[in-house]
């Protein structure tokens, strides 16, 4: 892993996102409300990829890590665990960031057909997860999991938090896709 720059400007977006979720207050919303918890997961990996890709370069396989490590608490199990009981909020929101961080390390350095895959899968998977919210698909919720803190009407709000913030990064990576093409500047 190399260091690759020295300037703090880079930090000031990630901590705002890590302030904004991991606080007393909104740690104790997040007991109740699946779409906030859901919303502290994108702001997590974002603050870990943030600072990955700023500060550090890494091999490609961390990408890989990362993911996984993110992938691992959305399953039904896992999550409904991370949103209800405090031990597994704490792993869950290290690993989150771990994950973006990992990613974010390593996304410098990798060809960009694996970038285009891995963002297309990231995609495919959070669009598909959105889905399954908002038609209200059992598998996040009681009775499937009776240890779920969020009932079942949570479940449409919190696929379309997960639509919106899809689409702000979409929005984001077009912009400077396009701007990088010189197309706006």
């Amino acid at each position: 892993m190399k260091r690759l720059t020295n300037s703090k400007t880079y930090l000031i977006p990630p901590l705002i996102l890590i302030l904004a979720f991991v606080n007393p207050y909104v740690e104790e919303v997040m007991f109740n409300n699946e779409e906030v918890f859901m919303a502290s997961h994108y702001a997590l990996a974002i603050s870990g990829g943030l600072i990955g890709y700023y500060y550090f370069s890494g091999r490609n396989y961390f990408a890989y890590l990362g993911s996984l490590l993110i992938i691992i608490w959305h399953l039904p199990e896992l999550f409904t665990l991370g949103g209800g009981i405090l031990t597994f909020r704490i792993l869950d929101e290290i690993s989150l960031f771990a994950g973006g961080f990992l990613i974010g390390l390593a996304v410098r350095n990798m060809r960009l057909i694996e970038k285009i895959l891995l963002f297309v899968l990231w995609m495919l998977s959070d669009t598909t997860l959105a889905v399954v919210l908002v038609i209200q698909y059992p598998f996040y919720t009681s009775p499937p999991l009776s240890y779920s803190p969020y009932p079942s009407t949570q479940e449409p709000l919190t696929g379309y938090v997960m639509i919106i913030a899809m689409t702000a990064i979409l929005g984001f990576l077009l912009f400077k896709a396009f701007k990088n093409l010189h197309i706006f500047g």
